[in-house]
């Protein structure tokens, strides 16, 4: 089907899932809204561009099916819930729950700064889906404004994990990060491995834009704001909105640590602290008499490597340094700004632009559904005479924005080739990837160096070799449908999906699975 045709889908059905009319367009897939005539609920579908795969191949695929896989194993309120993924006439799809309203970003634009209260609100509901993500080993290295999903309702949602990797593992081509350079971590931009942190410090920037209005970096060019990230501290937030309690400033400051070892170390630490606020807040009390132990632990931390370094060398790194910073009485903040910009010339990173290639994907779309859209009525279901409520959202389709950095350090990441399952009838096999205990089910285990184990004792060590044992375990249990996927901590997210297509091929309905530590 040529890239044409994309806008001939209205009315086509894919599966079981009827395109209604079209949502939305970005760089890789067209969103349509649906109706799931199994269930009969609306639903968004997200379906690849056929271009990218006569440009790209097999490596927009993966990143296409990407995103489903990750998804599609958290479920929480707080995350936009993935159903499955599928192919039908040439065309790659993935359907997702379909709700009513905004992203943060257009809300930000529109109305301005919201009230402390409503940020918390914002902030709170974040930090809970981050919790969740990262305590299941994803990083999500895409969080922004843009895939922060705010309903009619106030129920906030995370979306898009079309760049999300599972615990340290990557695949993207040496020299190259992914990410948007105003969020990315200093880790993310230098191209050093991932872990949930480096999400903890994008949430960081996108809630210093959402209490003052705008990023803390700015520049012209994707390398000129992702330098800024490595080199330069934030500008005071307490600064850009005076009206801020000064514990609230210290917390989002702290999420932006350059080092990661000073900031907060988990969303979950992020979480209790915004609850804290939350609580004072309701009961009338000073924000700033709050004490919040984690903070004063990590910002003891900061100041202890502060001074062990100026009593080393007599400067800081650009790291250690903080706006607003007094090192000592007789110290003063310009002395901090001089000696942090000496240290950072004598080893500054190439930041040339002819040296340094920048490629811009296109601007990522989303597709959102107002108040005031015209969605088409759907048919009633027999003996339902209440009117079921669509759950708000707004589907923000994939953007890629990737870049080249030239660093004096740079650590390699390679693929790990995953063979695509085998179709049978055109349409690929649907399975449920489930976080919830099941009673019967057969036992996979993925160990560090992505050896698999069927029952602890069948080994696998390729896409071929771990089909043929989960089609083994289908054929003496007919009745069984579920399969418990314990992933160690440091297996690569390539290997979930094998055994994920690996099963759903061979005949299981549900996979359950979580991160265990041997």
């Amino acid at each position: 089907m040529a890239a044409s045709d994309m806008n001939d889908l209205t009315d086509k059905r894919l599966g079981e899932f009827h395109l209604l009319r079209r949502l939305g367009s970005g760089g890789m897939a067209e969103v349509f809204l649906a109706e799931q005539t199994s269930l009969q609920r609306y639903v968004a579908v997200k379906v690849m561009k056929p271009s990218l795969m006569a440009h790209s191949g097999q490596d927009m695929l993966q990143r296409f099916k990407q995103e489903a896989m990750m998804a599609a194993g958290l479920n929480h309120p707080n995350i936009v819930q993935v159903y499955t993924i599928g192919q039908e006439d040439g065309l790659h799809y993935i359907a997702q729950e379909f709700v009513q309203g905004k992203d943060l970003a257009t809300i930000i634009k529109e109305r301005g700064n919201p009230d402390l209260a409503s940020a918390f609100h914002v902030m709170k509901q974040v930090a809970a889906a981050l919790k969740a993500s990262g305590q299941a080993g994803i990083v999500h290295r895409d969080i922004k404004p843009e895939n922060i999903l705010v309903t009619k309702k106030g129920e906030v949602k995370v979306a898009d994990f079309g760049l999300a990797q599972l615990g340290e593992s990557g695949t993207e081509k040496d020299g190259v990060t992914m990410g948007t350079p105003l969020y990315m971590s200093p880790e993310q931009v230098s191209g050093r491995e991932l872990d949930p942190r480096s999400d903890v410090y994008s949430f960081g920037v996108t809630c210093y834009q959402l209490l003052c209005g705008e990023t803390p970096f700015r520049g012209t060019t994707p390398v000129q704001i992702a330098m800024q990230h490595l080199k330069n501290p934030p500008p005071s937030l307490k600064k850009k909105n005076p009206a801020l309690p000064d514990i609230v400033c210290r917390v989002v400051h702290r999420m932006m640590a350059k080092r990661r070892t000073l900031r907060y170390q988990s969303a979950e630490e992020v979480l209790e602290d915004i609850k804290k606020l939350i609580v004072a807040q309701k009961q009338g009390r000073s924000l700033d008499l709050v004490r919040l132990p984690r903070l004063e632990e990590l910002e003891k931390l900061a100041e202890e490597e502060r001074q062990k370094q100026l009593k080393l060398t007599g400067s800081l790194p650009p790291e250690l340094v903080e706006d607003g910073l007094e090192l000592s009485p007789g110290a003063p903040v310009n002395q901090t700004s001089v000696m942090a910009s000496r240290w950072a010339e004598s080893q500054a990173v190439n930041t040339d632009l002819e040296e340094a290639e920048v490629v811009e994907a296109e601007p990522v779309a989303v597709a959102v559904a107002d108040d005031d859209d015209d969605i088409p009525p759907r048919k009633p279901r027999p003996a339902d005479n209440a009117a079921i409520d669509l759950t708000p959202a707004v589907d923000v389709t994939f953007q890629l924005l990737i870049f080249f950095m030239v660093t004096a350090s740079f650590s390699m990441q390679k693929a790990f080739d995953v063979p695509p399952a085998k179709k049978t009838d055109g349409i690929s096999t649907q399975i449920q990837v489930d976080p919830e205990e099941s009673s019967a089910a057969v036992k996979v285990l993925v160990e560090a160096d992505n050896t698999m184990f069927v029952d602890e004792t069948k080994k696998a060590t390729s896409y071929r070799e771990i089909l043929d044992l989960l089609k083994a375990e289908k054929n003496l249990s007919a009745d069984t449908t579920d399969v418990e996927l314990e992933l160690h901590p440091d297996s690569t997210h390539e290997a979930r999906v094998m055994v994920i297509d690996a099963a759903a091929q061979a005949g299981f309905t549900r996979v359950k699975n979580k991160i265990v530590e041997n």
